[in-house]
């Protein structure tokens, strides 16, 4: 996909011209989802680009004999054009294979477009949100204000002008109660241990099967208590464990059907309380959760019965959505504090969990775990009671 930039953007060249540094000329930036990142393209070389087929090698030779060398090799520079790369042994190199391999995805899983993009090139990779603060790149809610105005209302109305209809008062139950007692924990302790059978019955309240439903031979319904698009559950849970008691420090793989973990790889503490700091994009406040769930999607069985579905992208996010909500409500019941982000890096959680690009990929990540007797981050626990009243 391609994009007209038009952001100005520093030019050393301009400087030494006299000029204020900055080069303001429109370019065409080409995004494509074998690449880690979008280049800049000369608008002359999209026919080129447009001769080589999707599916079929074309030689280096046919191309710059009807385009030009200098094209064809712009082109494969740019690495819009996929090349068969000798390596150092003769063999193709690995950047070739990598971009071959993220091509054969984009082509095999029946991605829509769109969607396609903002996930190739949506992701994070070092990101540290702490360190971020602390150099002043992120505006606190003051700073928001300040440059840009109030933010829009909180008591949204349509009509403002026409009176509202008001409901009866709602009836009350525990589970109000348990609603009322979810909320995101930032302080955890960072000494305790989650109790086994507490993270036992997590796992299995969130992410266990609770059944299956063969639909045809070759296609198994999974039923779990949330929903899940086409009753497919394409969110898997990957399980970093800090300090769980009875599970060694790792990352383990959680079976939904056998509701078992499944070991990839064992990890001292400090590894692991280093893991999840930068799994969660340097978000102190939940580092040191005692076990946290990485839910990443299955693009490859969501896709298969929702082919380029403008919608499919979407429904794997709200099924991401509807877990966490479980989460919580589990959490709160089991008096656990609990935490959903998804400012993560997750193209470093990708590559921790040996995801294969576009047809995996973390969505989120959950954490669960006792909360801190001291509250040295700000916590939702005090807040303005909205009452229901009635108008005259």
């Amino acid at each position: 996909m391609l994009e007209l930039d038009e952001e100005p953007r520093f030019a050393f060249a301009s400087l030494l011209s006299g000029g204020d540094g900055l080069d303001r000329s429109p370019r065409w930036r080409a995004f494509a989802a074998h690449l880690p990142a979008p280049v800049t393209i000369d608008a002359s070389l999209l026919p080129a680009l447009q001769a080589v087929s999707r599916d079929d090698w074309t030689t280096a030779d046919a191309l710059a004999e009807r385009f030009g060398d200098a094209t064809a090799q712009a082109l494969l520079a740019s690495g819009l054009l996929v090349g068969d790369d000798a390596g150092p042994d003769g063999g193709e190199s690995e950047i070739a294979r990598d971009a071959q391999r993220r091509d054969a995805a984009a082509r095999d899983v029946a991605w829509w477009t769109p969607a396609l993009v903002a996930q190739a090139h949506g992701g994070w990779h070092d990101v540290d949100i702490e360190a971020r603060n602390e150099e002043g790149l992120t505006l606190n809610s003051e700073e928001l204000v300040d440059a840009f105005g109030v933010a829009p209302t909180h008591d949204f109305r349509r009509v403002p002008a026409m009176s509202p209809q008001h409901l009866p008062p709602p009836r009350r139950s525990g589970f109000d109660d348990l609603l009322a007692a979810r909320r995101t924990c930032r302080n955890f302790d960072p000494q305790a241990a989650l109790d086994g059978a507490a993270f036992a019955t997590m796992l299995r309240r969130v992410w266990g099967a609770l059944g299956t439903k063969t639909l045809a031979p070759g296609a198994v319904a999974v039923k779990k208590t949330s929903p899940a698009g086409g009753g497919l559950h394409a969110v898997e849970a990957y399980v970093l464990v800090q300090r769980v008691d009875g599970v060694a420090p790792g990352l383990y793989h959680y079976l939904a059907l056998a509701h078992a973990l499944e070991p990839l790889q064992a990890l001292a503490p400090d590894a692991a309380n280093a893991l999840a700091h930068r799994f969660v994009a340097g978000q102190h406040w939940f580092r040191d959760v005692p076990a946290m769930v990485v839910m990443v999607a299955r693009f490859d069985r969501l896709f298969w019965k929702y082919r380029r579905h403008t919608k499919a992208w979407r429904v794997v996010h709200l099924d991401v959505g509807h877990l966490s909500q479980t989460m919580y409500l589990s959490a709160a019941e089991l008096g656990l504090g609990a935490f959903v982000t998804a400012a993560i890096n997750d193209r470093a959680v990708d590559a921790a969990l040996g995801l294969p690009p576009l047809r995996e990929a973390a969505i989120a990540i959950v954490g669960f775990g006792a909360r801190s007797a001291e509250t040295t981050v700000m916590e939702l626990d005090d807040y303005d009671e909205v009452r229901i009243t009635r108008e005259e």
